[in-house]
């Protein structure tokens, strides 16, 4: 009884393996296929200055005005280090009121106005003389290096 039972299942297994379909082979002929990772690094080209313009006042025209001013001071700044105003990307400016929140009524006591900026250089001499005029307006200010390729004519990407 063992024995019948056991060739039973030999056969089905069997037929079973053999009835697998392979796989179809959708490779063109004469075609070869490689795949690859890597790494590239290089210097950088290009600094990302970005830093906040900020001015607090009683009125929110007042803020305004006195951010439109700083924001003007950047331009001079600019012009002054032989950067075109445009290449530096000023954000909407954003009006957001002060209140006092040590009193339980939270009375209105300012208003706020902040404005992001972006600056991409790609002289590097000209960084630490913005820079340094910058810190003197408005701060904090953040910087940072970071390589730039262009996506059409590499296709390689720094990871």
């Amino acid at each position: 009884m063992k024995f019948p039972a056991a060739l039973l299942i030999l056969v089905l297994l069997t037929t079973l393996a053999t009835a697998q379909e392979h796989p179809a082979i959708t490779a063109q002929p004469n075609t070869v296929f490689v795949g690859a990772d890597g790494r590239f690094e290089a210097n950088p080209d290009t600094a990302l200055v970005q830093f906040n313009i900020s001015a607090q006042e009683d009125t929110s025209r007042a803020a305004y005005e006195r951010a439109s001013k700083a924001a003007e001071q950047v331009r001079q700044i600019l012009r002054a280090n032989g950067i075109e105003p445009k290449a530096a990307e000023i954000g909407y400016f954003s009006l957001q009121p002060v209140y006092d929140y040590k009193n339980p009524k939270r009375k209105l006591v300012a208003y706020r106005v902040n404005a992001n900026v972006s600056l991409k250089l790609k002289d590097f001499s000209k960084i630490a003389p913005i820079v340094q005029q910058l810190l003197e307006l408005c701060r904090p200010c953040a910087w940072r290096l970071r390589r730039l390729l262009p996506r059409r004519n590499s296709r390689l990407r720094p990871w």
